[in-house]
């Protein structure tokens, strides 16, 4: 017996005439990622004792083995495809809302299933499928449900390779064992009604959805064949079926032909994944229906009949009714009746048809969803007089148009406004297995941040979905199960492309269509996602539009160049209605709305994906839709993605959530956590960036008119409704304490249009004179105040409950300014002691009453901060450069081009000795130290003014300036010195190559072996090269050059060696010494053999040539980048857990991803201010923070510290954050997946508080995770300097003891004194 260890899942495997191999149920302890568990292999080789098989007893059931891997066939002997809807044996049935379940022509199948698993492809035990075999020792799987969350097999992620080797239509894994390729087979016994059974009722067999293929036989007869793995397949089982038991049996395969079509940016699962169930229908029965119903009132019915076995010369008309459908179903007031005349086309098959014009319609949009119930009924057999009902079918009926006119997509001829998400079917404990009320929650958590369109990626989702939608409004765009990204764009390699392909292409998306045709919320089709374009998706577009001109159809692939560009508008082929780019520029799509907005020809713009929101993502998207609002041929997009596909796991006991790389063993292939994107977390909490695309994309917009006066202008942005719905108010917040409020005049302004609006309750100017004092002794006037709007619904509606907050604004109202003074004015007079300076050889001590700081003399950092004795200090405050790295920062390789900044701060050069100028006279002692930071030249300036007010840090950023030394991790290019023209050397793909250099040249990171990052280069050192040589959807493609291992001159290869091992040595043509910026360099072998880099005859080569310009470099360095954070940090000790802060908030915000914080005060626990995303990275930021109270424990002689901004400096509001945990915790190193806490449910929290206080942080870009940078203006540029300042303000609880608690740290903070413009600080 041979086990093999799947993390704590165990497949065991016996070696029996050969190598056959059999899986049995996991027997793991419940955890994932578990290492060997000698207790779990014993048990699973006691059970495999009872269910061991020999080979000659474990093969194919069939000899139809050959379509598995047949890429032409897509199914056999299943029904053919028809809308979705059931046929109830009743009028009353129908109308009910307790659906097909309380159906007597109905029977649920769903449940635990007899089941045994094999690693192999098509290998299950012979004879399965027979009444009479034995399942006793089998075990069982539930349904629906996947295999690898349930005992069977590992969770495989990948986004853009297969996990199996490119080779269509065959299938050969990846990893280790490339027969791995499971096979599940199933067995149910069921019984049915007797009635069933007695010849009048046909009995068909569901399978909502199965991955990746399936066979199925029925008491040992072979019903047939099926692939795709996101439509339901349906078989008539009556001939087939017996009185009493009944065995059905399924073969199912894992990765079959078809999943060359199924290469969707998501989990690799297998199973059964929706529900499964047996129904029945009379002989002659409705087969299929199509409803349209149009703007204009008109009501289209057409009809498929199945005639069966029976004659009856006259064939009665289909009855058709019309009922409006309230919040509880179906209103009794009937619309409207009419009848579908029906006409036999055969002896089996009739049609009917009917077109009404219903007068007075209610039409359907996403902000009104106006739904109507149609029933159709089919008369039963009989004379015209005793006629009863053979079966009724309902139908949801949404009037409504869309059409393509003059450059718009209009719907009911109104110009369409997409804010949308592309959705996957997750469930973070069932995978693919979604319900009823995963899927409800989805669409009310995406109607209350302001969504209203889904493009439901990459496949057809389950059908309650499209119902859901339907009911309360959500746009769809509804995709096939087409994406065959692992084959690449080019017409050579795309499946779109060849022949043979074209069935299996044409069949997904048919069934597709027919199925969910009569849904109103599906406004588009879309071919496919990234499957290239070709014959196959030029068919499938003509057929659609043939079969379905309601409707729009969108491809994003339908464009002439292979892929698309993040800047530039690409040549758009003829198979899409609308052009639909992935992941444009904000830039990219001005330019199109400059150049199209007057167009009537040219298509309008939708993005199919975009604001790609890995991590902390999501920033510049208010630029997008500032760019949105301006031309009207944007029409919105769809934001990537709405969940992160994470799975529920356990480790060392904490819960967290698991993606690619967490499952199986090391040759598992896996794209780690790039299925970690969405708006919310895997069990829908939102993240932060939903906040921000909830108001980014608010549908009422406000605009100060005249504030003083309390004027502003409300702009409607839906596209149908008024504003009566919403109620509007105002408040009125001094230093973030609301301070007076009221209700706005009633607003009904009309979809599109705009109304300017008075708010006449404000209170009188100057606010001192009209508002009780705030607190302490000062007048309100010197009080920060701000205006905020808000509209809310005032009743529910839908999912949207009364008193939801749909969209708000707030300004700062100017004009009441404080005071500014000097630090010493502001002390004298309080005046006591002058603060006593202490020097020792290790540190200087200043005591200023209570308090006392210590300096040290070796780093210039404040190392002790006490008061009345309490230590508060766990940590030095120093320079912080760095930010823990995000997912967009990984995908641009900042954490490779910035790594100089990582230890900058804690790697400080002490350029003078502290100055001490004591503060006899003033009550202010002043220390003053200049740190060189890293390798760059760079200086802070930093200025520790010590008084009884506090310790006020005052600092000054000065970046180097050019010409210094080059550094380890420089980006560089290197440019030979023999051309003519100047060729410097690139990499593209596995291949070095001499590039001319036609604008900027390709970068090269040199680092230096055994020296960090940031390290002077010097001539000797010996360095790794290393150049990006390409990007993916999921990475950027990191290769490092080195010789050929050959003699004499030889190509030079990419690898994909790391950055620390180096492959040549570095030599400066001027001899020893510091390598700088445009010296001519040497790249040496230092493998011995003396083989240099050279360009010679237009190749990258190492030679062992003589030296002469071929091998000669002029070592350009690129201009230097800024660090991501500008800033200090601290640690404080144990015992703070409580933080209060003025500023934005509640949650999270950054330079780049802010305005759905508004500014106020706001309180909560230390602990909860981390964000914890599902790996760990740079979080909890609050962006113009005024001040931040980190409060101790109740009995503490010190209640807290106060960190305010000090007023008065170039920007008075900085950036703070606080954590219970060390910022390494989230920080990853140069390679992602060896990050050392790789997942937030793995943060522990620890007794100490680290803060930080920055003037600058970078954006956190969000274009795409792939290599895009934030935009311009939210980088810090290299040549940007800094002055600020804060407070460290210890405090007691006496200080802020008041009979309005909340305001008593605003009004210490408003102690503070306000300061001028700080003199010049450094050297």
């Amino acid at each position: 017996l041979k086990c093999l260890w799947f993390n704590n899942r165990v497949r065991c495997a016996q070696d029996v005439s050969g190598s056959s191999r059999f899986g049995l149920a996991g027997c793991g302890s419940g955890s994932m990622f578990g290492c060997w568990n000698v207790k779990a292999v014993q048990q699973a080789v006691e059970v495999l004792k009872d269910d061991v098989v020999s080979r000659s007893s474990l093969g194919a059931a069939e000899d139809r083995d050959g379509e598995w891997f047949d890429s032409t066939a897509v199914g056999r002997g299943r029904e053919a495809a028809r809308a979705s809807f059931f046929a109830y044996e009743s009028g009353e049935r129908a109308t009910s809302i307790a659906g097909p379940r309380s159906s007597s022509r109905f029977v649920d199948l769903n449940g635990r299933w007899k089941f045994a698993w094999s690693p192999l492809s098509c290998k299950v035990p012979v004879g399965f499928q027979e009444p009479s075999f034995n399942d006793a020792a089998w075990g069982e799987m539930p349904v629906p449900g996947n295999w690898e969350l349930n005992g069977h097999g590992f969770p495989i992620y990948k986004n853009i390779k297969y996990c199996f080797e490119k080779n269509p239509p065959f299938i050969k894994y990846a990893g280790a064992d490339p027969e791995y390729n499971p096979t599940g087979a199933y067995r149910r016994i069921f019984e049915l009604p007797p009635q069933w059974l007695e010849g009048k009722l046909e009995v068909f067999f569901h399978i909502g959805a199965v991955c990746c293929g399936c066979k199925v036989w029925i008491n040992g007869a072979e019903l047939g064949f099926s692939t795709d793995s996101k439509l339901p397949t349906e078989f008539n089982i009556t001939t087939h079926l017996r009185k009493g038991k009944n065995v059905i049996a399924m073969q199912v395969l894992c990765w079959s032909a078809g999943a060359y079509l199924e290469d969707q940016d998501m989990w690799w699962f297998a199973g059964i994944t929706r529900d499964v169930y047996a129904y029945a229908r009379p002989k002659r029965h409705i087969r299929d229906i199509q409803v349209r119903a149009g703007a204009d009132g008109m009501l289209q019915i057409d009809a498929e009949l199945s005639l069966g076995d029976l004659r009856e010369p006259v064939l009665g008309p289909l009855v058709c009714e019309l009922f409006p459908r309230g919040q509880e179903g179906i209103v009794a007031q009937r619309a409207c009746s009419f009848q579908a005349l029906v006409t036999a086309r055969t002896d089996k098959v009739a049609v009917a048809s009917a077109s009404f014009q219903c007068s007075g319609v209610r039409l359907w949009n996403a902000e009104e969803p106006n739904l109507y119930t149609l029933i159709v009924t089919l008369p039963a057999e009989g004379s015209a007089v005793d006629r009863g009902v053979a079966e009724v079918v309902r139908v949801s009926v949404g009037f409504r148009t869309v059409e393509l006119r003059q450059g718009r997509v209009l719907l009911n001829g109104q110009e369409l406004t997409i804010r949308g998400v592309n959705r996957h079917e997750h469930d973070a404990q069932t995978g693919h297995v979604v319900g009823r009320e995963a899927m409800l929650q989805d669409i009310k958590l995406m109607k209350a941040h302001n969504f209203n369109a889904v493009r439901c990626s990459h496949y057809p989702n389950d059908p309650m979905w499209y119902e859901l939608c339907d009911e309360h409004g959500l746009y769809l765009v509804a995709e096939a199960n087409i994406e065959s990204h692992g084959m690449g764009f080019q017409l050579d390699e795309t499946l779109a492309g060849k022949e043979e392909w074209r069935e299996a292409h044409l069949a997904r998306m048919q069934r597709h269509v027919e199925r969910d045709k009569n849904h109103p919320s599906i406004l588009f089709w879309s071919l496919a996602n990234e499957a290239g374009n070709g014959v196959n998706m030029y068919a499938t577009y003509m057929w659609i539009k043939h079969r379905d001109p309601t409707r729009l159809v969108q491809y994003e692939n339908a464009r002439r160049d292979p892929g698309w560009k993040t800047n530039d508008i690409e040549r758009i082929d003829s198979n899409t209605d609308v052009y639909c780019p992935m992941y444009p520029s904000q830039a990219k799509l001005a330019k199109y709305g400059e150049l199209y907005e007057g167009s009537t020809s040219a298509l309008p713009l939708i993005m199919c994906e975009y604001a790609h929101s890995m991590g902390n993502s999501v920033g510049g998207f208010k630029e997008y839709w500032d760019v949105i609002n301006k031309y009207h041929v944007l029409q919105g997009g769809y934001i990537w993605d709405w969940i992160d596909q994470g799975i529920a796991t356990k480790v060392n006991g904490k819960d967290i959530w698991a993606y690619g790389g967490d499952f199986g063993g090391p040759d598992t292939p896996s794209d780690y956590n790039f299925c970690i994107n969405g708006l919310v977390q895997p069990d829908r909490t939102p993240n932060p960036a939903l906040h921000e695309a909830k108001k980014v994309m608010q549908p009422v917009a406000f605009e100060a008119v005249d504030l003083r006066n309390g004027r502003i202008r409300v702009l409607n942005r839906y596209n149908f409704r008024s504003l009566a719905h919403l109620a509007f108010s105002w408040s009125l917040t001094a230093d973030g304490v609301e301070v007076a409020q009221g209700a706005m005049p009633f607003v009904d302004v009309a979809a599109g249009a705009a109304a300017d609006v008075e708010i006449t309750s404000l209170p009188a100017r100057p606010f001192g004179a009209n508002l009780p004092l705030i607190a302490g002794s000062q007048a309100p006037n010197s009080c920060e105040y701000h205006l905020l709007v808000s509209a809310r619904w005032r009743e529910a509606h839908g999912c949207i409950p009364g008193g939801h907050e749909e969209a708000w604004e707030q300004w700062p109202l100017e004009g009441d300014q404080p005071q500014v003074m000097a630090l010493s004015t502001a002390l004298s007079a309080n005046a006591g002691e002058a603060p006593k300076v202490t020097n020792s050889d290790a540190s200087v001590l200043v005591a200023a009453g209570q308090l006392l700081v210590t300096i040290d003399h070796s780093s210039g950092f404040l190392t002790s901060l006490k008061l009345g004795g309490q230590e508060m200090m766990a940590g030095p405050l120093q320079p912080n450069f760095w930010r823990p790295t995000t997912d967009n920062d990984y995908g641009a390789c900042l954490q490779r081009d910035l790594a100089c900044w990582r230890e900058a701060g804690r790697n400080t050069v002490l350029l003078q000795k502290v100055e001490v100028e004591p503060g006899s006279a003033t009550g202010v002692v002043q220390l003053k130290v200049v740190l060189r930071i890293g390798a760059t030249g760079s200086q802070l300036a930093v200025r520790y003014e010590v008084s009884t007010a506090g310790v006020r840090v005052c600092a000054k950023w000065q970046p180097a300036t050019p010409g210094m030394a080059a550094a380890s991790g420089n980006v560089a290019s290197l440019m030979c010195k023999a051309t003519a023209t100047n060729v410097a050397v690139g990499v593209t793909g596995e291949v070095v190559g001499a590039t001319p250099n036609k604008g900027a040249p390709q970068r090269i990171v040199v680092s230096a072996e055994g020296f960090p990052a940031g390290s002077p280069l010097r001539h000797g050192y010996r360095v790794a090269l290393q150049a990006t040589a390409g990007q993916t959807e999921s990475e950027l493609l990191i290769r490092g050059l080195i010789p050929g291992v050959q003699a004499g001159r030889v190509p030079v290869e990419a690898s994909g060696l790391p950055a620390d091992k180096a492959a040549w040595t570095i030599l400066r043509v001027l001899g020893d010494g510091e390598v700088l910026p445009n010296d001519e360099v040497i790249f040496e072998a230092i493998d011995g053999s003396g083989r240099c880099l050279a360009i010679v005859d237009g190749a990258v080569v190492a030679t062992d040539g003589p030296r002469d310009h071929s091998n000669i470099f002029v070592f350009q360095v690129s201009e230097p980048m800024a660090p991501p954070r500008i800033g200090f940090r601290g640690t404080l000790t144990k015992g703070f857990t409580q933080v209060e802060w003025f500023g934005r908030g509640p949650h999270e915000s950054y330079v780049d991803r802010y305005v759905s914080a508004r500014v106020a005060r706001f309180e909560g626990e230390i602990l909860d201010q981390t964000f914890k995303y599902v790996r760990p990275q740079e979080n909890g930021n609050k962006l113009d923070t005024r001040w931040m109270a980190l409060k101790c424990q109740s009995g503490a002689p010190c209640a807290g510290l106060l960190v305010a901004s000090s007023a008065g400096v170039t920007d008075a509001c900085l950036s703070m954050q606080c954590h219970r945990y060390p910022l390494e915790d989230f920080d990853g190193p140069a390679i992602k997946t060896q990050q050392r806490i790789s997942h937030g449910g793995e943060l522990r929290a620890r007794d100490e508080t680290d803060f930080c206080v920055d003037v600058a942080q970078m954006g956190l870009g969000g274009i795409n995770s792939w290599g895009e940078k934030p935009l311009p203006q939210h980088m810090i540029a290299h040549d940007q300097s800094f002055e600020w300042a804060f407070w460290l303000r210890p405090f007691t609880t006496e200080e802020t003891r008041s009979d309005r608690p909340a305001l008593a740290l605003a009004a210490l903070a408003r102690s503070l004194p306000r300061l001028p413009p700080s003199p010049a600080i450094g050297a």
